[in-house]
């Protein structure tokens, strides 16, 4: 039973966003929790603003995985998976 090329690239398209998602969502977790741990009493501050800086950065990784994406359904477009997978 052989498997469609367009079967193949919505199934690869549907895993990278997963892939992409996923890694987003857990990006966001950090992000709150290191936001939660602002909010301790009696904090120090260096800690507080230690907690707030990694929380902040914890965004900063989206970006280049939104611009991997994209890359990432212009190889699946273009047949690059389809090509090396006949080798």
């Amino acid at each position: 039973m052989t498997v469609s090329l367009e079967s193949q690239r919505r199934r690869l398209r549907r895993q990278a966003v997963l892939g992409v998602t996923f890694f987003v969502l857990f990006q966001l977790a950090c992000a709150a929790i290191f936001a939660a741990l602002c909010f301790i009493p009696n904090l120090p501050r260096w800690a507080f603003w230690l907690f707030a800086a990694l929380s902040g950065t914890c965004g900063l990784p989206v970006l280049p995985a939104l611009v991997v994406l994209k890359e990432r359904f212009q190889e699946i477009e273009g047949g690059e998976f389809h090509a090396a997978a006949e080798y």
